[in-house]
């Protein structure tokens, strides 16, 4: 009796040593939980952080990727843009060609197009892809955009050379359209030319257009050449000293329009 005694207080003991064990094990487990939670919420936001940090890495990229595309279809609306306005361009000059082919009906038309300059005087001549096989001569007068454009100087097979409005060797009879004054025209640069022996008593008018007299033969009256830009008069001079605005510029003109006087019996 008294040795199962002894065994059920030695089972006792062992049972309460266990259970405070196991609690101050528990005890532990909790302490250290509760210590390494900072460092456990340090890591997990840095987790965050860098997922956060990547997503916006990526997300810019896309961002510049697009940003790139949309780049490339703005140049490419703008190209489009400017190949629109060409082709409006070109069909508002064709009108004005066709217009002025229609009221000049016993001249023959060839249009052509400007394919290169004169290498020794390129602000003064121009090469156009018309010749003799196109029926051009020298002396026919070249029309862009309504206006005097040149002479044909040189003529070759399928080419032909033309001294413009602007060169100082290109000279023409022609006539103030208001006052209807004969003059001379002379050019001077590609922005402007002059009148010639304008007398002091000429009715001249800053202005005034200055077309083409017709007065030799083969040459149309009525094309205009230019504007009246400036008059100046010193006392004792025999002329006037006229300066003509020009409204072509050689570089901006692609297309021409050679005129030819129609000979009897031909159409």
């Amino acid at each position: 009796m008294k040795k199962r005694l002894i065994i059920y207080i030695f089972l006792i003991i062992l049972l309460l040593s266990g259970g405070a064990f196991i609690v101050k094990t528990s005890l532990i487990k909790s302490i250290v939980l509760d210590a390494s939670y900072p460092f456990l919420k340090s890591v997990e936001e840095i987790k965050g952080f860098f997922y956060f940090l990547t997503d916006m890495i990526r997300s810019q990229k896309d961002l510049i990727q697009r940003n790139k595309k949309l780049q490339q279809e703005v140049e490419i609306l703008k190209a489009q843009i400017i190949y629109l306005k060409n082709i409006e361009n070109e069909n508002k000059n064709l009108k004005k060609m066709l217009n002025f082919v229609r009221e000049r009906s016993e001249f023959s038309f060839k249009s052509g197009k400007i394919i290169g300059y004169s290498p020794d005087n390129w602000n003064g001549f121009v090469i156009i892809n018309l010749g003799s096989m196109d029926g051009i001569k020298k002396g026919d007068i070249v029309v862009a955009n309504g206006y005097l454009f040149g002479e044909v100087y040189q003529v070759g097979a399928f080419s032909s050379s033309v001294i413009l409005t602007s060169d100082k060797n290109f000279m023409i009879s022609a006539r103030c359209r208001k006052t209807r004054e004969a003059v001379f025209y002379r050019g001077k640069n590609t922005k402007e030319g002059k009148l010639l022996y304008v007398k002091p008593d000429q009715d001249i008018r800053i202005g005034d257009v200055v077309e083409t007299a017709g007065f030799e033969s083969g040459i149309p009256e009525g094309i205009p050449i230019g504007t009246v830009k400036s008059i100046s008069y010193d006392e004792g001079n025999f002329y006037k000293d006229v300066s003509v605005s020009l409204n072509l510029n050689p570089l901006e003109i692609e297309y021409v329009v050679v005129l030819s006087r129609k000979e009897t019996g031909k159409r």
